[in-house]
């Protein structure tokens, strides 16, 4: 029996903005499966903190969940700067202003996770840390996801988020994800937030985390109609849709939008090749 095609509910934040984008990254098997090469862009410095700050606060959380009590901060920042380590061993790594080079990102972890354990940490009170959830959405298509927490509070989903922008996007689609998988689950979900971690130049003093409700209703409403529109989209490059004369196969089974701000070869592992060429300047001349 074949398995089914996985949708990650951290996709749906970004799918709206450019669902060929989002595609070629969820579906990559497939449309290479059909024929078109995509690139695999380098990974931005910023993701490798994030995930290093993610695996701390987790060591933290887990903590909590199990003995009752917060460890020592030094504890967590070493499991920061060591999944640091294997993140940047990973291959090329994309520095940017904020995160100009290795030494840099350290010191952004160790200060990220130390304003996690000291503000975020004695809020909580977990009854799951990053337990894998997922829903079969159609037969052959599935929901998956994995909440940083789930907590007592009660009923309460929080995702840690990190960025060098002052403030939080929104996350809505994703957390509603979480809160229907949840459900799934047998957990009731009554409220959710993103905690949200800024990423500073090491000169300048870390800011506290700010958490940011999200109200779960128009999450959810969200969650779902952004699920109906991948999986309808998926469903037209397998089979085509001749009202709209499309074959199968074609890549404008997924819009493509080239006014987003990560239509380039830096972010899109479609930019440029033949499955989009809608951004490429190239495209023009050809």
């Amino acid at each position: 029996m074949t398995e089914p095609t996985i949708i990650r509910a951290s996709a749906l934040t970004v799918y709206p903005d450019c669902p060929r984008r989002a595609a070629a990254r969820l579906f990559r098997k497939e449309i290479e499966a059909a024929g078109f090469s995509l690139r695999s862009p380098p990974r931005g410095v910023g993701a490798a903190v994030g995930t290093a700050v993610h695996n701390a606060a987790r060591l933290v959380l887990d903590d909590l969940a199990h003995r009752g009590e917060l460890p020592p901060v030094a504890r967590a920042v070493d499991v920061g700067c060591n999944t640091l380590t294997d993140e940047l061993g990973r291959g090329e790594i994309l520095f940017d202003e904020t995160t100009i080079n290795r030494s840099e990102a350290f010191h952004q972890v160790a200060a990220m996770t130390g304003a996690y354990h000291r503000v975020i940490a004695p809020q909580v009170r977990p009854i799951l840390v990053e337990e894998k959830l997922e829903a079969d959405i159609t037969p052959d298509l599935r929901l998956t996801g994995t909440p940083d927490i789930v907590a007592r509070e009660p009923g309460m989903i929080r995702d840690t988020k990190s960025g060098s922008r002052k403030h939080p996007g929104t996350h809505a689609p994703q957390i509603g994800a979480y809160s229907l998988l949840a459900r799934t689950a047998n957990l009731e979900i009554e409220a959710a937030a993103v905690d949200y971690l800024q990423r500073v130049r090491s000169g300048k003093p870390q800011p506290d985390p700010v958490s940011k409700p999200v109200p779960i209703a128009p999450a959810e409403t969200a969650a779902t109609n952004i699920i109906r529109h991948i999986e309808g989209d998926l469903r037209t490059f397998r089979e085509g849709d001749p009202a709209r004369r499309i074959l199968p196969g074609d890549p404008w089974s997924f819009v493509a939008n080239p006014a987003s701000i990560l239509c380039s070869p830096k972010y899109c592992p479609a930019f440029g090749t033949q499955f989009c060429r809608e951004g490429d300047p190239a495209k023009e001349s050809t």
